[in-house]
C-alpha cells in the first residue's frame, strides 16, 4: 500500500490541535507556539511534495472534518491543474474522489479527469463544507464519484 501523506498529516494535525488546545487552556504560550511551529513544519513538508499537494491536503482535511469518505473537489479546477492533481492522488494511494464543482465548465473538467486515467463511477450525495443555518448538520451536495486508475 502506498504511503498517504495526506492521511498521515491529518492525523498529526489533529494531535497538534489537541496539544494547542491543552496549552491554551493552561495559558501556556510556549506550548501554543510549539504546536503552531510543528504545524507549520508539517505544511512545509506537504508543500515540498508538489504543486498540487497543499490544495489536496486542504481538501482532504475538509472531507474528513465534514464526515466524507473521499476528497471532494468542490471549487473550480483549472484544466492545467488536472494532470498534476490526479498524479498526486495516485502517488499517495488515493483510489477515489468526488467532484461536486458547479462552476461553468465542470463537465469539461470531469472529462479531463477521465482523460487522465480516472473512471466515472456514478453520482453520490456528500456533505458540503457548509453547515445548514442554525444547525450542526452539513448541507448535502451532489457530485461525480471517480476512481483513479
Amino acid at each position: 500500500m502506498k504511503n498517504n501523506i495526506f492521511a498521515e498529516t491529518y492525523t498529526q494535525v489533529q494531535e497538534l490541535k489537541k496539544q494547542y488546545n491543552a496549552a491554551k487552556a493552561a495559558e501556556d504560550e510556549a506550548g501554543m507556539q510549539a504546536a503552531r511551529d510543528a504545524y507549520n513544519l508539517l505544511m512545509d513538508g506537504i508543500s515540498t511534495a508538489g504543486e498540487s499537494s497543499i490544495r489536496i491536503y486542504r481538501l482532504y482535511e475538509e472531507a474528513r472534518d465534514c464526515g466524507n469518505e473521499y476528497i471532494d473537489f468542490n471549487e473550480v479546477v483549472w484544466d492545467k491543474d488536472v494532470a498534476g492533481m490526479v498524479a498526486a492522488l495516485r502517488e499517495n494511494g488515493i483510489t477515489h474522489f468526488t467532484f461536486s464543482s458547479s462552476w461553468s465548465g465542470a463537465v469539461d473538467t470531469a472529462w479531463l479527469f477521465t482523460q487522465n486515467g480516472c473512471r466515472l463511477e456514478g453520482l453520490v450525495e456528500i456533505n458540503s463544507p457548509h453547515k445548514a443555518f442554525g444547525s450542526d448538520e452539513y448541507e448535502k451536495a451532489h457530485g461525480y464519484l471517480f476512481s483513479i486508475g
